[in-house]
C-alpha cells in the first residue's frame, strides 16, 4: 500500500553502499606497502602471500655454511700422511676442488694458490661430485677420492689411524676433508668458517619471540655441536644430506607447525621449497638457492629475519583494522538506508571516505620503523 518509488530508492542505496570500496583494498594496499617497506630495507617478497604467513612461523631453520657462518671457510690445518709433502697434497686437493662451487672447495683452492702450491698442468678427468659427501676424480691413472671421513669409509678406505686426529680437530668445529689415493690415505685438510657477527644475536632475537631455532648441516656430529653451541640454536642435526634436509623440516612441521628455512647453497634449494617460508640469502647465496626461497636477504643480514616478523605482524594488524573498520562502516550505512536516513550521495561519500582511510592507514607501513627493542 506505499509508493514504490522511495523503496526502489532505498534498494538502490543498500546496493551501492554494501560495494564497499574499502573492503576491497583492505588487504591489497596493505601487502603492497609492506612489501614495499621490505624492499627498502634489503628485503624482497616473491608474493604478498608469503608477508601474510612470515608471524604465523614457529620454527626456523638454518643452514649452517655460508648462513650461520660468513660462507668463507678457511683451511687451518693440514696432516700429511704416506710421506706426501704439503705443497703435493694441496696441489693433488686443488686440482680436483678447483671443478667444484662448494664453498669447502673454494678455500682449499685458496689455499693452495697462496701457499703456491697450485699449478694448472694437472690434468683432471672423470670428475665426478657426489653431493653432501665429496669428489673423485682420475689424476695420471690414479683415482682420488676427496671428502668426509663417511665417504672414505664407505669406500673402502681404512681410517683407523686418523679417528683421534679426526675427533680433536672436528671437537673444534672444524671440518675435516680427508683425501685418498687408490685407496690409500694421503692427508687430512681441516677447514673453518667463522660465525657471522650478527648470528647469536639474531638467534637470540628470535629466541625471545618465542621462535624455536634448528640448525641443519652435513657436518659430523662432533662439529655441528661446537658451531650450535657457538651460535647458540635450540637444537641442530647433523650428517644431513639434501634429502635429509627436506624430511627434517617435514618433521619439524608435523611437531611445531609453520616452519621457515634460511639457506644459500644448491643443497639448501629442496628443504626451502619444502618450507612454508623459504628465506634466501642473496648476496653470497648460490643463483638455485635465490630461486628457490619466498623471501630474499639481499644484505645477507639475519637480524633482519627479526625485523620480517614484526613488521608481517604489523601488516596483518593494519589488514585487520581495515576490515573491521569497512564491514563497520558498511553494516552502518544498510541500517540507515533500510531505514530511509542515508540518500544516494551521502552513501557514495561515506564508501568512498572508508576507502580513503584504508588506504592511508595501509600506506603507513611506507615508513614504519622496528622500533622493538629486545634486551640481550
Amino acid at each position: 500500500g506505499q509508493d514504490w518509488y522511495p523503496f526502489i530508492y532505498r534498494g538502490l542505496v543498500i546496493f551501492v553502499v554494501s560495494c564497499s570500496c574499502g573492503l576491497a583494498i583492505s588487504v591489497p594496499v596493505t601487502v603492497v606497502a609492506g612489501m614495499a617497506n621490505a624492499a627498502r630495507n634489503g628485503t624482497v617478497f616473491k608474493g604478498g602471500n608469503y608477508l601474510e604467513v612470515v608471524d604465523k612461523v614457529k620454527v626456523i631453520a638454518f643452514d649452517k655454511t655460508g648462513t650461520l657462518t660468513i660462507g668463507r671457510p678457511e683451511v687451518t690445518d693440514i696432516k700429511c700422511l704416506n710421506d706426501i709433502s704439503e705443497a703435493e697434497l694441496l696441489n693433488l686437493a686443488a686440482g680436483i676442488e678447483s671443478k667444484s662451487g662448494h664453498p669447502l672447495a673454494a678455500a682449499i683452492v685458496r689455499k693452495a694458490k697462496e701457499s703456491d702450491s697450485f699449478s694448472d698442468s694437472l690434468t683432471v678427468e672423470d670428475f665426478e661430485e657426489k653431493s653432501g659427501f665429496g669428489l673423485q676424480a682420475t689424476i695420471d691413472g690414479h683415482r682420488y677420492v676427496i671428502g668426509n671421513p663417511r665417504f672414505q669409509q664407505e669406500l673402502g678406505v681404512a681410517m683407523e689411524t686418523v679417528q683421534e686426529d679426526i675427533a680433536t680437530l672436528e671437537s673444534q668445529g672444524k671440518t675435516v676433508v680427508v683425501m685418498s689415493r687408490d685407496g690409500e690415505l694421503l692427508g687430512l685438510l681441516a677447514i673453518a668458517d667463522k660465525i657471522r657477527p650478527e648470528t647469536k644475536k639474531s638467534l637470540q632475537q628470535l629466541k625471545k619471540a618465542g621462535i624455536r631455532t634448528v640448525m641443519l648441516t652435513g657436518d659430523n656430529e662432533r662439529c655441528a655441536k661446537a658451531i650450535g653451541e657457538m651460535a647458540g640454536v635450540d637444537e641442530y642435526y647433523a650428517g644431513l644430506l639434501p634429502t635429509d634436509k627436506v624430511d627434517t623440516l617435514r618433521k619439524l612441521r608435523e611437531e611445531f607447525g609453520t616452519v621457515a628455512m634460511v639457506g644459500d647453497g644448491i643443497n639448501d634449494a629442496p628443504a626451502m621449497a619444502v618450507s612454508d617460508v623459504g628465506i634466501a640469502m642473496g648476496a653470497a647465496g648460490s643463483d638455485i638457492a635465490v630461486e628457490a626461497g619466498d623471501v630474499v636477504l639481499m644484505s645477507d643480514d639475519l637480524g633482519k629475519i627479526a625485523y620480517l616478523r614484526e613488521l608481517s605482524r604489523r601488516a596483518i594488524k593494519t589488514i585487520k583494522q581495515n576490515i573491521v573498520v569497512s564491514l563497520v562502516n558498511v553494516a552502518f550505512m544498510i541500517v540507515a538506508a533500510t531505514l530511509g536516513y542515508l540518500g544516494l550521495v551521502m552513501g557514495l561519500l561515506l564508501n568512498e571516505l572508508s576507502a580513503v582511510f584504508v588506504i592511508f592507514n595501509g600506506l603507513k607501513l611506507l615508513t614504519w620503523k622496528n622500533k622493538k627493542t629486545v634486551e640481550l
